[in-house]
C-alpha cells in the first residue's frame, strides 16, 4: 500500500516537472502557461489503523446521535399517550359518628376482714352468692355476672410495729346491664346485700361493629369529596383502600351517681375511622 503511495507521488512529481519546462520554453497548445495557474498536488500519507480509528469514532457519533433521537421519539410518544383518567392520587378520608350509649356495664368490689384467714375468704364469697342471687331475682342473667379478681392478704397495724390485726379479702367483679334505667335498682340491691365499693360505670354502644362500619364507608366518602375537589372531576374510581388505625374509646367511664342513669346526661361515645383510598 505504501509503495503505491510513493509510485502516485513520484508521478506527479514528474508530470509537474515536465508542465513547468514546458511553459519556460514556449507555447503548450498556443497557450502560454502561467506559474500561478499551475497544479499544486499534495500527497498526504495516512496509516490504515488511523484511517479505520477515525472512521469509527465518526461512525460512533452517528449511532449515538440516532439512539439519542430515537429515545427523545419514544418520551414524546409516551408523554402524548398518557390520558387524564390514568392520573392516580392517594387521600386520607375519616369520619367520626357520636353515639348515646344503650348498654352498660357496673364494676363493684366486696371487702371483708377478718383475723382468721380462713373465715375471711368464707364471709368474702358469702356475701358474694347473696350479691349473685338478689341481681338475679331483679332478672339478671348468671353469665352477666363477671368476677374478674380475688385477692386475700395480712392487714398490718405500724402504730406498735409491725402486727397483724387480721386478714382482708376481696372480690372485684362486674354486672352487664342491658337497660340503663336498671342501674339504679341493681346498685341498690347490690349495696344492700353487702357490697362495699361501687368502683365507676361503664357505658358501650351495643351494635359497635355496625357503627364503626358506617363510619369506614363514610370516611371513604370524606376521601372521594376531597379527591374529586383536588382534581376536579366526578368520574374518579376506587382503585385500593386501606384502613388506618385510630386510637379511640368506644365507651365512657363513670363515677357511679344515680342521676348517670338517663343515657343523655352521660354523655357521647365516639366512633372514628380513618383510612388512604388511592383513585384514578
Amino acid at each position: 500500500m505504501k509503495i503505491k503511495k510513493y509510485l502516485l507521488s513520484f508521478v506527479l512529481i514528474v508530470l509537474a516537472s515536465l508542465l513547468l519546462v514546458s511553459g519556460v520554453k514556449g507555447e503548450v497548445d498556443n497557450k502560454r502557461i502561467d506559474v500561478k495557474e499551475m497544479s499544486y498536488a499534495e500527497v498526504i500519507e495516512y496509516e490504515e489503523d488511523e484511517i479505520d480509528k477515525e472512521f469509527s469514532v465518526e461512525a460512533s457519533k452517528n449511532n449515538q446521535y440516532a439512539t439519542n433521537s430515537n429515545q427523545l421519539d419514544n418520551t414524546e410518544k409516551a408523554i402524548e399517550e398518557v390520558k387524564p383518567e390514568e392520573v392516580s392520587i392517594l387521600v386520607f378520608g375519616s369520619s367520626k359518628i357520636s353515639l348515646s350509649p344503650d348498654i352498660a356495664k357496673i364494676c363493684a368490689s366486696i371487702e371483708t376482714l377478718n383475723n382468721d384467714m380462713s373465715k375471711s375468704k368464707e364471709e368474702n364469697f358469702q356475701t358474694f352468692n347473696k350479691v349473685i342471687a338478689k341481681l338475679k331475682e331483679l332478672g339478671v342473667d348468671e353469665k352477666d355476672i363477671i368476677l374478674n379478681h380475688f385477692n386475700c392478704y395480712p392487714n398490718y397495724d405500724y402504730g406498735c410495729g409491725r402486727n397483724i390485726i387480721g386478714y382482708r379479702s376481696t372480690i372485684s367483679f362486674c354486672v352487664n346491664v342491658k337497660s340503663l334505667d336498671k342501674i339504679k335498682d341493681y346498685v341498690s340491691a347490690m349495696t344492700e346485700e353487702g357490697v362495699t365499693q361501687i368502683c365507676d360505670v361503664v357505658y358501650e354502644v351495643s351494635n359497635i361493629e355496625e357503627e364503626y362500619n358506617n363510619a369506614l364507608s363514610s370516611a371513604v366518602d370524606n376521601a372521594k369529596t376531597k379527591a374529586e375537589k383536588l382534581l376536579s372531576r366526578n368520574d374518579l374510581k376506587i382503585v385500593s383502600i386501606k384502613e388506618e388505625y385510630v386510637y379511640s374509646h368506644n365507651c365512657l367511664y363513670r363515677s357511679y351517681a344515680e342521676d348517670y342513669s338517663a343515657s343523655d346526661m352521660v354523655g357521647k361515645v365516639e366512633i372514628e375511622a380513618k383510612v388512604l383510598v388511592e383513585f384514578n
